[in-house]
């Protein structure tokens, strides 16, 4: 395998950037909600004749472009110089890699008004304002070269990058396109997980010139850029002109033309989508192979036996088919950024008014719980829920061992607002320790005779397989500490009612994510909009209502530094491990697999699929 050449200079990136967003299965305890935290806009609309003035000082305010720390690195890298890149072979095996995958919940070509997670479809076609390096899981310059925060420190300005065609003759992508994507997003019928964001924290994209656009915003908001970028995949920029001939499209027509390295050929509906190499030198690379599949396969078994036989090229596996796998010559590329991770959440601490007409009202601080006698209050009870397991068995059995231990939930040591002390604490605080756990839930007056009882949801998480048989693990754990387990099994529709209507106060659900630290910390650690029920503790909701209104990437941190404390110390889920996800591939045809996995969809940057030589 040739070595991967990275163009990295140090950069001033719009630090830790701007909230909220979407994530993966709307409600229930899944990142997909959309919404806001702190600050509510008033939509208006600005004519697009309207030019804004030539731009004045931006803030100079340290901290403002700082980037999030990143592995032996002070700052993410560059700002006008290219991603990741890799020098095509000379001569791939095959002219067609075919990358074997589960279908998408729903089939489409609009990714504006769907979007994730089902847009690992149309991601080959579509290129953002700002990427994500497939190895560092950087922010890089894509579409847009630089970007910088107005004067009024809400509004983000980009320079776009000149002489981008868009496919099949559609003429160069400019400003106007730019805009045209984020009123298709922000359409009234658009259901993408974003569109309430970019209705609220978006009043227009104003055109200064053909390369240059300013996303104005109402007030100063932490989540916006995230949202903006590949990690979030909400402004895929597509064709105005393309859009105005055709219309919305649907699967009897092609999808709106991107820009992106590989073109669209055609869908077959339930079965594949076929991309090529635009006929033409792109800006960013030349991929390997002359054409990407898609190909849908519902079954593991059957995309193991494509791998082995040769008609699929690369592939998602459950972990005991990547040892067969392995076992039979094929090759695992692992994810490069820290995302994907497994944890169980707590539900037992919603503030009033909590039901599902007031799911987006956010609670004052000093409300009222719904269950203020839920047994999950006693923090004896959720330490011993901690300290009953034993992780190292349970990464074993389910993990094959390759979980990297997770300390504390959306907090990672590439993250902002890390603390090294969590690490050293971890095992007096909740490493495996099942007699320390049995003191604490007699100190908390259970014992064999009034025995302390948790419903257990045995959920598929969103990410990785296996979430019900982890839950079971886990609940044999607490069953041998004097633990009495239910099992919940409802079917997802009645789960999520029940959740909106927050209806659960006893409960641990295993979770699965991939979400950077704003939105994990949002949907899973706060009181936002819309909640899910997890614990909504004051002292948390303040710091990151907080958090959600700066811009200053050092006060961030050191906010995200005492969120994290707070929840270290409280005990508010279970925290078990970050996930490196695979993919299965044959080194007959495949060199590698370069990509991040940290973002929605994980399977990205298809471009950076190597061709055996």
């Amino acid at each position: 395998m040739r070595a991967i050449s990275v163009g990295v200079r140090p950069m001033v990136l719009l630090a830790m950037a701007m909230a909220l967003a979407f994530a993966f299965a709307c409600g229930g305890d899944d990142d997909t909600s959309s919404g806001t935290t702190a600050t509510t806009a008033t939509t208006t609309t600005t004519s697009e004749a309207q030019q804004p003035v030539a731009p004045a000082a931006a803030p100079t305010a340290a901290g403002i472009f700082a980037a999030p720390a990143q592995p032996d690195a002070a700052a993410m890298p560059i700002l006008d110089a290219p991603t990741t890149t890799i020098d095509p072979v000379a001569t791939a095996k095959i002219t067609r890699v075919v990358f074997g995958l589960e279908p998408e919940s729903q089939e489409h070509n609009t990714p504006g008004r769907l979007g994730p997670p089902t847009n690992v479809q149309n991601n080959p076609m579509y290129e953002y304002l700002i990427g994500m390096d497939p190895v560092s899981g950087a922010w890089v310059p894509e579409l847009a070269t630089e970007w910088s925060v107005e004067p009024d420190n809400a509004s983000i300005r980009f320079k776009l990058r000149k002489g981008v065609p868009f496919h099949k003759g559609w003429g160069e992508m400019t400003a106007k396109d730019v805009r045209h994507t984020w009123q298709d997003i922000t359409h009234p019928e658009a259901s993408h997980g974003n569109s309430g964001n970019l209705r609220r924290d978006v009043e227009d994209v104003l055109i200064v010139n053909d390369y240059e656009v300013i996303f104005k915003s109402p007030s100063p908001n932490a989540g916006l850029l995230w949202i903006l970028t590949r990690q979030e995949q909400s402004i895929l920029v597509q064709s105005k002109d393309h859009y105005d001939e055709i219309g919305v499209p649907d699967l009897t027509k092609p999808a709106i033309v991107g820009t992106g390295v590989y073109q669209e050929v055609e869908r077959r509906q339930g079965s594949y989508v076929l991309y090529e190499r635009p006929p033409y030198t792109h800006w960013k690379m030349t991929p390997d192979f002359q054409e990407l599949e898609i190909k849908w396969v519902p079954e593991a078994s059957t995309r193991l036996a494509g791998l082995l036989t040769d008609e699929i090229h690369v592939t998602e596996l459950p972990d005991d088919l990547k040892v067969q796998a392995e076992g039979a010559g094929m090759a695992l590329a692992s994810g490069n950024a820290a995302g994907l991770r497994a944890f169980m959440g707590m539900r037992f601490g919603a503030r009033c008014p909590c039901d599902i007409e007031n799911r987006t009202t956010l609670p004052a601080l000093d409300a009222n719980y719904k269950f203020p006698e839920a047994p999950l209050w006693d923090i004896r009870v959720r330490r011993a829920l901690n300290q009953a397991i034993d992780r190292n068995a349970i990464n074993e059995a389910f993990f094959g061992g390759k979980g990297d231990p997770m300390v504390r939930n959306h907090h990672h040591p590439t993250r902002p607002g890390w603390d090294p002390s969590w690490e050293t604490r971890f095992e007096e605080f909740y490493g495996y320790n099942p007699t320390k756990a049995r003191e604490l839930l007699a100190e908390a007056g259970y014992g064999p005779d009034n025995p302390f009882e948790i419903n257990v949801h045995l959920r598929q998480a969103l990410g990785w397989p296996g979430g019900p048989d982890v839950a079971e693990g886990i609940a044999g754990f607490w069953r041998d500490v004097g633990v009495k387990t239910v099992y919940n099994s409802e079917d997802t529709a009645t789960y999520r009612a029940r959740g909106r209507n927050f209806e659960y106060n006893n409960d641990v659900i295993i979770s699965g994510t991939s979400s950077h630290i704003l939105m994990g910390t949002r949907v899973y650690d706060i009181a936002a909009n819309p909640r899910i029920g997890a614990p909504e503790i004051p002292e948390r909701d303040e710091i990151y209502y907080e958090i959600a209104r700066t811009l200053d990437a050092d006060k961030q941190s050191e906010l995200f530094r005492q969120l994290g404390e707070i929840s270290f110390l409280g005990y508010y889920d279970i925290p078990l491990f970050w996930l490196p996800p695979e993919a299965a591939f044959n080194p007959n045809f495949v060199s590698d697999y370069v990509y991040p996995g940290s973002v929605t969809g994980t399977w990205t940057h298809m471009e950076f699929i190597r061709a055996a030589q």
